[in-house]
């Protein structure tokens, strides 16, 4: 969908002025606050013709038009001005930084302290972690006749060990070899590459049993990998005008539970280096569907990473999220490159 100049205009109004007010806004005071050298009677057609598209909506029995999600999406992927922190508002970011100690953890705790505060909003990080965990190597050490032990080293330095029983005897020697067959077909793999066999031959029973154990370990490894956020702000969040009703706020609370917000972040939609916005019902159901996420994913490239971002409601400020968002990411990204790339 492509607007009309004067339509995009007037739906960029609404977003920035609803945005501020938390009010409907109304075609006399667009044409009043704006100079738009419109009638008020023009401005209410155009108003009619982005509802009809699902841009705007009414609340209620108000007058007054608020964005609706899909305007909101519009605004952002079309109409948002690119912003910048201002100098005074970097300096001001970083001797934060400069003053805590050289703590990966304290950096992750301070980056959603200042996001909240700068904000006004719920703001969540998670610290790095690596999270293509893959396949390193492996030992098997004969305990029995029929039994071994597994032993596993994954790329995040993770070791774990398991049992296993087989249905037929193996030697010492016999568990050498396999380890070192496979150690060399499925070094640097992920769980969902190891059942896959680059010759199209078959497993064998003892085969079979050892890459289910290093597909599961693996697999546990990725899931631990998603570490539950640090969270900051939740009074800031209950203090927007949409969360005062008490409902609200008992849903709203609900949904900063660790292990829900846990699930429903969608960091699988963060690159490296992008931002990414999910607005209301492009979020998981219930109460993330009144929400909007601003994210960014932070750290080192090919290592570790992590999630740093907002949480508010659907009337945000995306251009001052964004850019805030990106910045603190990027300091954290700087500050882990100085003191722990070589480490």
């Amino acid at each position: 969908m492509t607007l009309s100049e004067r339509r995009a205009r007037i739906l960029a109004f609404i977003v920035d002025d609803y945005v501020l007010s938390a009010q409907p806004i109304g075609s006399q005071a667009l044409v009043e606050k704006h100079n738009l050298g419109l009638s008020s009677a023009t401005v209410r057609n155009e108003m009619a013709a982005l509802e009809e598209e699902g841009l705007i909506t009414h609340p209620h029995t108000s007058a007054g038009r608020i964005p609706s999600n899909r305007g909101y999406r519009y605004y952002v992927s079309s109409l948002m001005p690119e912003k910048n922190l201002s100098r005074q508002e970097q300096i001001s970011i970083l001797h934060q930084f400069h003053q805590s100690t050289r703590d990966l953890e304290e950096w992750v705790s301070l980056a959603a302290s200042v996001l909240s505060h700068s904000m006004h909003n719920l703001a969540l990080a998670t610290t790095p972690r690596v999270t293509d965990v893959r396949f390193k190597q492996l030992q098997l050490v004969e305990l029995s006749e029929n039994r071994a032990l597994l032993v596993v080293v994954t790329s995040d330095a993770g070791v774990h060990q398991h049992t296993l029983d087989f249905p037929v005897h193996i030697t010492q020697e016999g568990l050498t070899r396999l380890a070192n067959r496979l150690n060399a077909e499925f070094g640097g793999h992920m769980a969902a590459d190891l059942p896959m066999r680059d010759k199209g031959e078959p497993l064998g029973a003892v085969e079979s049993i050892i890459v289910a154990a290093v597909t599961e370990m693996l697999l546990k490894e990725q899931e631990a990998a998603s570490a539950a956020p640090i969270i900051e702000g939740v009074r800031e969040l209950l203090r927007q005008p949409e969360f005062e009703g008490s409902d609200r706020i008992l849903d709203t609370l609900e949904a900063m539970d660790e292990r829900k917000l846990r699930a429903a972040i969608p960091s699988g939609a963060v690159d490296s280096g992008g931002i990414a916005i999910v607005i209301g019902d492009e979020n998981h159901e219930g109460p993330y569907q009144d929400m909007s996420f601003v994210l960014a994913r932070y750290g080192l490239p090919g290592g570790a990473t992590g999630v740093l971002g907002l949480l508010g409601p659907t009337r945000l400020a995306y251009g001052e999220a964004v850019a805030h968002v990106r910045y603190v990411g990027d300091v954290l990204t700087e500050l882990m490159r100085k003191y722990y790339s070589d480490e």
